[in-house]
């Protein structure tokens, strides 16, 4: 039994990894995440914020200035970014 739970924790954590890379990679390309949660949008434009399982990618489209995207790590808070 305590293998069938180590067996399936690591999965967890394996599918976890591989979601936050692949939303990494498209926050990289700047295109909006997969595996994230639209948690917020500002009236400045439309600017996104998506969680995730331990991060953010913020997908900024102010009218007069940022539109690109950002993937933030759970270890560093939004306002470094700014």
């Amino acid at each position: 039994m305590r293998k069938k739970k180590l067996f399936i924790g690591a999965l967890l954590v394996i599918a976890s990894l591989i979601m936050m890379g692949r939303d990494y990679y498209l926050a990289k390309e700047d295109k909006p995440p997969n595996f994230s949660i639209l948690s917020n949008v500002y009236k400045d434009g439309g600017t996104k914020v998506y969680t995730g399982l331990g991060y953010k990618v913020i997908d900024y489209n102010q009218i007069d200035g940022r539109k690109d995207v950002v993937f933030v790590p759970f270890y560093v808070d939004a306002w470094v970014i700014k």
